[in-house]
């Protein structure tokens, strides 16, 4: 009985249909040239790690970028005794991409809230994880507007 459980769940699970979403984005064959950095420093970092992933510097696709970014902590809340409680993170990156000898200009937003934490090292290295997702998160959406820009 064990047996037939297993083939069955084994043959259900081989052909489930599932496909990455990032598949194609592999095979694409280009190479990232960061020309200028402008902005918070910490997120521009992150954002030039996380383009090393996807860009191949044997490709003759070459795309030269600018990056300008953009990083508040705004409080949204304090308590009685006019302690901040809560906070918004936003990010904003503009990316500037010359495709063809055409600039274009890209743009991506970030946030989100948090609640104030006590412990200062806690609550810095919170927010470093933070930004290390919004700069994974950009990259992510750049790709896929670059791709769609390369192929309009």
């Amino acid at each position: 009985m064990k047996n037939i459980i297993l083939i069955f769940l084994l043959l259900f699970l081989n052909n489930c249909g599932y496909t990455s979403v990032y598949k194609d984005q592999k095979s694409r064959d280009f190479k990232i040239n960061i020309v200028d950095m402008i902005g918070d420093n910490e997120i521009n970092n992150y954002i030039k790690n996380e383009l090393k992933f996807y860009s191949n510097k044997n490709s003759n696709n070459k795309y030269d970028i600018s990056i300008n970014s953009k990083y508040q902590k705004i409080i949204i809340s304090k308590n009685t005794a006019g302690v901040a409680t809560d906070y918004k993170l936003l990010a904003d990156v503009i990316i500037r991409v010359n495709l063809n000898d055409e600039m274009k200009v890209l743009t991506f937003d970030e946030n989100i809230n948090i609640k104030s934490n006590s412990n200062s090292f806690e609550k810095d290295n919170y927010e470093r994880n933070i930004k290390k997702n919004f700069a994974s998160s950009i990259i992510e959406k750049f790709i896929i507007r670059i791709f769609n820009l390369d192929d309009n």
